[in-house]
């Protein structure tokens, strides 16, 4: 016996269908991260592994956040800045430590950080070589948007599902993005 199999072309009407009939789940920003109207954002879980697989979830993040807090995590995030080409969101910029946890740690504590301890990236979405990465654990990190109106912007992390979000509190310091030059 034989069976053909005839290739077709990806449509957005085939996934939606095989999203419909529960084959697959679209990679798309879910409306609770988009219509978020909290000051920080929101983090929607778009799934979770079961711990006998190994624990692994996908979330989507609806960033809002103007202020810049700082986070790490002991183990890896990957971001996947995807979006879908309709919408148009404000600036999203993913801000990096230029020294893992323990050194920034020491620098805060001793009150040398300096903007050359920083890189500040005004992310793309979309973009094959830019828009999916690994934040290796304990990259001291920050994601935040412009000021302003407008859509937030919100994109998928993939990570342990029991990663901790660990947040370093840093006083005396107003870290302020300025996007203009």
């Amino acid at each position: 016996m034989e069976i053909i199999l005839k290739p077709q072309k990806a449509t957005a009407s085939l996934f939606n269908r095989l999203e419909k009939d529960g084959f697959i789940k679209i990679l798309k920003p879910s409306q609770k991260a988009l219509k978020t109207k909290t000051p920080t954002g929101i983090v929607d879980v778009f799934y979770t592994s079961q711990p006998r697989n190994g624990a692994h979830m996908l979330i989507c993040v609806g960033k809002r956040n103007e202020v810049v807090e700082f986070s790490y995590h002991d183990d890896n995030e990957e971001l996947l800045l995807i979006k879908p080409t309709k919408l148009k969101y404000k600036p999203l910029y993913l801000i990096i430590a230029l020294h893992k946890v323990e050194s920034f740690l020491k620098k805060v504590k001793a009150g040398t950080l300096k903007s050359a301890d920083f890189k500040t990236i005004e992310v793309n979405f979309n973009d094959p070589e830019t828009s999916f990465f690994t934040v290796l654990k304990g990259t001291v990190h920050a994601e935040v948007t412009a000021k302003g109106a407008g859509q937030h912007p919100v994109f998928f992390v993939t990570e342990p599902a029991q990663l901790e979000y660990k947040k370093i509190e840093i006083k005396n310091i107003n870290f302020k993005v300025c996007a203009k030059w």
